[in-house]
């Protein structure tokens, strides 16, 4: 269909007004890489090249909008990248949601309303290529996109920035989606016009751009939905990660420990499971004399676990360098944790003070696992303890001490209950027996052998099941006394 070169321009305005459009949604949403006069300068340079490129291709077949929406499309995205500071493909996924916006937009509002009035007003004659039709066409673009961007700036473009911002830029995975739909948009849009010669004048034009549209914009809400919940999923996973590596960092992990001690040896592992938890281990010189152990479990996971962890594991090491005895400690301990503590969490622990002259330990259990002892050339055994109330359970609770005496060749272990309640694949607990039976069947490991090997028993038996709970584990050697 020839035109006059008038209404070509006319026509050829008209679409590069959708452009526009999506250059001004990038605009509002990027940050610019240049002072805002430059940025408006390039924009119009870009402005003016796909204003002269689309009328020459309109001056060609103005009915192919090939130009018109994939050729706009692309010159938008070229733009968008050269004159913003994101990442390339936070800039890409903006830049190509912004185009289809537009898109949907005419074709969706703008071009059936069009085929509404301009019908009602006669402008149009045998094709809705008329200058009256195509001011008409303007104007309602004009009026449409404006009432859009004001719901876009208000209830979309937040969002838009904040799925950037949880991804950290990093939105090349969702790009194959705004891809398409711009591609599928021209193929629907080249069908009608050029294969079903369906044009604005038609009645049947509206009845089936309508419905397109609307599969288009309920298609791209649920995809832009999965995005920001993807986004957010991806944000906890790695604040999940950087509370995991905080937690193994305030944990005492240089090994031999104590290199200057040859009276004891020590040695502690903690394997997270997959979500943050609250186990926690320690083990300090109070004094020349004293070496305070502390074995603990604080209930739940994810951040909330871990930040209990890391009071608890303060106030027991605060309490335990000013002097007190282990249930002096519990009971002080207790108390501070039961202030304010309104998201009802607790800790288990068992703490053990070492005399390093004597060989004697003083001990108190808040409803932690029970110890285990292998005396010299002797097997692992459970030590029934006396248990007390968990921490943080309820105030002034009072905690139990005994006593356990050492001499060179025995070892102490002591661990959390992700080692006896690893399940296999049967959903089969590895259990306390199964943990002594593994202990013993490595007499003559070192503490920084047995851990290791333990937990390579534990992985055998688990079989492939996923680890539920942190493993945590400590071994304490008694070379020698006084």
């Amino acid at each position: 269909m020839q035109l006059s070169a008038s209404i070509t321009a006319l026509w050829s305005f008209a679409v590069f007004l959708a452009s526009a459009f999506a250059a001004t949604i990038v605009a509002s949403t990027l940050k610019p890489r240049l002072v805002k006069v430059k940025t408006a300068f390039f924009w119009l340079l870009t402005a003016a090249l796909g204003f002269s490129v689309t009328f020459a291709f309109y001056t060609l077949d103005i009915t192919n909008d090939i130009v018109g929406i994939l050729g706009l499309s692309a010159l938008v995205c070229l733009a968008t990248n050269f004159l913003y500071i994101e990442s390339w493909s936070t800039k890409l996924f903006t830049s190509l949601m912004a185009c289809l916006i537009a898109n949907v937009c005419t074709f969706m509002f703008c071009g059936t309303t069009d085929a509404v009035l301009g019908g009602k007003l006669e402008l149009f004659s045998t094709h809705p290529y008329t200058a009256g039709n195509i001011l008409l066409f303007i104007i309602i673009k004009v009026v449409v996109y404006t009432i859009i961007y004001i719901l876009y700036m208000k209830l979309l473009r937040h969002l838009v920035i904040k799925v950037s911002e949880e991804l950290q830029g990093k939105m090349s995975a969702y790009l194959a989606t705004p891809v398409a739909s711009i591609i599928g948009f021209y193929i629907i849009n080249y069908v009608t016009n050029n294969v079903l010669g369906i044009l604005p004048n038609q009645s049947s034009f509206m009845m089936l751009y309508l419905p397109i549209c609307l599969i288009f914009v309920i298609a791209y809400y649920q995809i832009f939905k999965s995005v920001f919940w993807s986004a957010k999923a991806m944000k906890n996973e790695a604040e999940l990660g950087v509370a995991s590596h905080i937690q193994a960092d305030m944990l005492p992990s240089i090994f031999p420990a104590f290199p200057e001690r040859n009276e004891f040896d020590i040695y502690a592992t903690m394997n997270p499971a997959k979500e943050v938890g609250g186990d926690f281990y320690d083990f300090f010189l109070i004094d020349d004399d004293h070496l305070a152990l502390v074995m603990a479990d604080v209930s739940g996971k994810g951040v909330p676990a871990s930040l209990f962890m890391v009071i608890a594991k303060t106030l027991l090491k605060t309490s335990a360098q000013s002097g007190l005895s282990p249930r002096e400690i519990l009971y002080k301990v207790n108390n501070q944790l039961c202030e304010n503590n309104e998201t009802m969490m607790f800790v288990t622990v068992w703490i053990g003070i070492y005399d390093i002259k004597t060989g004697k330990m003083i001990c108190a259990n808040a409803g932690h696992e029970c110890p285990v002892i292998r005396r010299a050339n002797g097997k692992y055994e459970i030590h029934n303890d006396e248990h007390g109330f968990v921490l943080a359970g309820m105030e002034d609770m009072q905690f139990d001490e005994y006593e356990l005496n050492f001499n060179a060749g025995d070892r102490l272990f002591v661990y959390t209950d992700g080692v006896p309640e690893s399940i296999n694949l049967k959903e089969e607990q590895f259990g306390v027996d199964g943990m002594l039976n593994a202990l013993n069947s490595h007499p003559e490991m070192t503490v920084s052998e047995l851990l290791p090997a333990l937990k390579n028993d534990i992985d055998v038996f688990a079989n492939s099941a996923d680890q539920f709970d942190d493993i945590t584990m400590l071994g304490f050697d008694v070379k020698s006394i006084g």
